[in-house]
């Protein structure tokens, strides 16, 4: 292989590798060897939370959703079947889960509605409620065989601190070690020809180098 093609092969494959390692070791470092994703919001919100089956039933896995309240105050959090918790809410303010960044680790969501919403637990069209404090997090697993599923937080009193999703799937883990590893080995093999190039330029190979012929001699009396 030329010289140059060697430096350019080399230099794509060890970018390449080195970008692969690095978000391979990243995820790894985030998940965890029990492949653990938590996701959270970023601000305190006094609306309601909607998590709605879009984001709960995005992964074939039971996703766990984690409500705290403020320091002093109460959480309420409650499953129910997704046209159940749109007739509930109505047309007022809520904020909805609409996806996860896995740069920041965050829960992406959108604000709706207005007027103040009713106190939610008045209705009897839950699956399964719970409340919580600030000391003791309200939990809640939501399994897929009972999808389709919308959790809804509202606080009772203060308003809702952060909420987390979590999902865990070990091969998560194991994804991004294999990841890492061949990002790895493409670095090192980018390398490699990369040196081997640089060698073979700093020492050129016989045959590579113009030999020069000596002229022919000639004798005294003779012309050329």
């Amino acid at each position: 292989m030329p010289t140059l093609a060697k430096r350019v092969v080399g230099g794509l494959l060890a970018l390449l590798g080195l970008v692969l390692t690095v978000v391979g070791l990243w995820y790894a470092l985030h998940l965890g060897g029990s492949g653990t994703a938590t996701f959270s919001t970023q601000a305190s919100v006094t609306t309601p939370v909607l998590v709605p089956q879009t984001v709960l039933n995005r992964v074939d896995g039971a996703v766990r959703v984690t409500a705290t309240p403020s320091k002093g105050g109460t959480v309420w959090l409650a499953a129910a079947a997704p046209s159940d918790a749109a007739a509930v809410l109505a047309k007022a303010e809520h904020a909805t889960v609409t996806g996860v960044s896995t740069r920041p680790w965050q829960l992406k969501s959108t604000t709706s509605g207005g007027g103040n919403a009713p106190a939610l637990s008045g209705t009897d069209v839950w699956r399964d409620t719970d409340t919580g404090d600030a000391d003791a997090p309200v939990s809640m697993t939501i399994e897929q065989a009972n999808a389709p599923e919308t959790v809804i937080a509202q606080a009772t009193q203060g308003q809702i601190e952060r909420i987390d999703l979590t999902w865990e799937r070990k091969s998560w883990f194991v994804q991004s070690v294999i990841a890492a590893l061949v990002g790895l080995f493409l670095l090192l093999s980018g390398l490699s020809l990369l040196w081997s190039s640089r060698q073979r330029s700093d020492h050129p190979h016989p045959e590579d180098r113009e030999t020069t012929r000596p002229l022919p001699a000639t004798h005294e009396g003779e012309t050329a």
